[in-house]
């Protein structure tokens, strides 16, 4: 749903809680506390680094999208898919057999793509996911940020393609993080809605009157409830406390300004494509205002194939099989994502990075994964995987390079992605290594 509707008002915009932060992309225009800490970063000599998961669903038809060697992009063979690339192949790496392990639902491999948890582990429950990275990224990376972390969802009628609902990021307790589906809501996010700090205070405190009431229904429905529903309650619980958290992170920025956005307001009922570079936009956004360190995104994939023109799902063409008609809508498809992912690259070697002492760019200071849990035909295995930025320690981007051993865990590249954008781990999930072996 989106926060702001065509005909919303100031007030209505409070009542659905939108709002946010902006910062101008000059470093000159940063607020006196953002200066402040541009200023840090130029005497302790550290630039924030930025992290990026996206995925999208169903993965692409093999002739497409997999070189058949490995090596430097300019002296290999590549697929036709990737005609949209080749201006920014030395700005990109592929990384072959990396595994979605954990994965035991074929149809829904992104759902637990960045937490590799089995979710049919728990006898008795439906699914039962686990924290995912972005979490354990947000959990150290963010508290220097309005937000620990965005999660930019997809709507309804993307829902599983490949995916398994609308969200890709969750919470230690397994529930599914809220998100956003629409640029112009990540737009508020970002940049406000030119609401008063008197207005914001008194819509705090409504949110935490509703908190209040939620607390106090579930203490006294706890108490005649049975085992299974008392779980089902703490997992609703899990979530409240969340809620609570987020109030009193909103409540300590009150007293950060809003600067003016310089960007113009998304469309409001933007799909597809459009949809897509619109999102994109506001990620380097939220990366130049220091608003998040960290983004998760689950990109519409049904969504952009309407846009296209095309009326087969993503899980129509994955069972490609010797249909000619589906393997041209297959590289179609293929094409267009590639195309799209050039442009991102794009994007971000062209932003400059305020917070950077040496005038670096966004892509200087990210870490970007661009793929999806599965392979065509509901595979786990070899799974997409693109990985752009120069915050990979190490990488010399512009080769097509791959593991080692078949069905390497791809939590090893998670493992690898949190390390190098500083966060304290020895590993994540069921990874055996780091991907950095790979390329060192």
């Amino acid at each position: 749903m989106n926060l702001i509707t065509q005909h919303s008002s100031r007030r209505s915009f409070l009542r659905q809680q939108g709002r946010a932060i902006a910062l101008p992309f000059l470093a000159s225009l940063l607020t006196a506390s953002e200066r402040a800490a541009a200023e840090k970063s130029l005497v302790e000599g550290e630039t924030p680094k930025r992290l990026l998961w996206m995925t999208m669903g169903h993965g692409h038809m093999e002739d497409h999208f997999y070189p058949t060697d490995t090596g430097r992009f300019s002296k290999i063979s590549l697929p036709p898919g990737w005609d949209p690339l080749r201006k920014n192949l030395n700005h990109f790496t592929m990384i072959s057999n990396f595994t979605n392990r954990e994965n035991k639902q074929p149809h829904e491999g992104s759902e637990a793509v960045l937490s590799f948890a089995n979710v049919f582990v728990i006898p008795g429950r439906a699914r039962h996911n686990s924290i995912s990275c972005d979490q354990i990224a947000a959990a150290q990376l963010g508290n220097k940020t309005r937000y620990q972390s965005l999660q930019l969802n997809c709507i309804r009628e993307d829902a599983d393609n490949g995916h398994g609902g609308i969200a890709i990021s969750y919470r230690q307790d397994g529930s599914a993080m809220p998100g956003h589906d629409s640029p112009l809501e990540v737009y508020f996010k970002v940049f406000g809605g030119n609401v008063g700090k008197k207005e914001l205070l008194e819509t705090l405190k409504q949110r935490r009157s509703i908190f209040d009431i939620l607390e106090f229904e579930n203490s006294s429905t706890r108490r005649i409830l049975g085992r299974a529903d008392r779980e089902k309650l703490e997992e609703y619980t899990t979530s409240i406390r969340d809620v609570e958290l987020a109030l009193s992170r909103e409540e300590s920025w009150l007293d950060v300004p809003y600067p003016k956005a310089n960007l113009p307001k998304p469309p409001e009922d933007l799909q597809g494509e459009p949809e897509i570079q619109a999102m994109f936009k506001m990620i380097i956004a939220a990366w130049q205002t220091d608003a998040t360190r960290v983004i998760s995104y689950r990109m519409p994939d049904a969504g952009l194939l309407k846009s296209m023109g095309i009326s087969s799902t993503p899980h129509t063409l994955s069972h490609y099989g010797s249909n000619v008609s589906l393997h041209k809508l297959n590289l179609q498809r293929t094409t267009k994502w590639m195309q799209l992912y050039s442009g991102f690259i794009d994007l971000l070697r062209a932003s400059s990075d305020p917070l950077d002492p040496n005038g670096g760019t966004i892509f200087d200071n990210s870490l970007v994964f661009n793929g999806g849990g599965l392979r065509t035909g509901h595979r786990n295995t070899n799974v997409p995987c693109l990985i752009t930025g120069g915050g990979f320690q190490g990488l010399s981007h512009g080769q097509h390079r791959a593991a080692p051993k078949e069905n390497t865990p791809l939590a090893n590249l998670w493992t690898t992605m949190l390390q190098d954008a500083g966060v304290n781990t020895d590993g994540f999930a069921d990874a055996d290594g780091t991907a950095s072996s790979i390329w060192t």
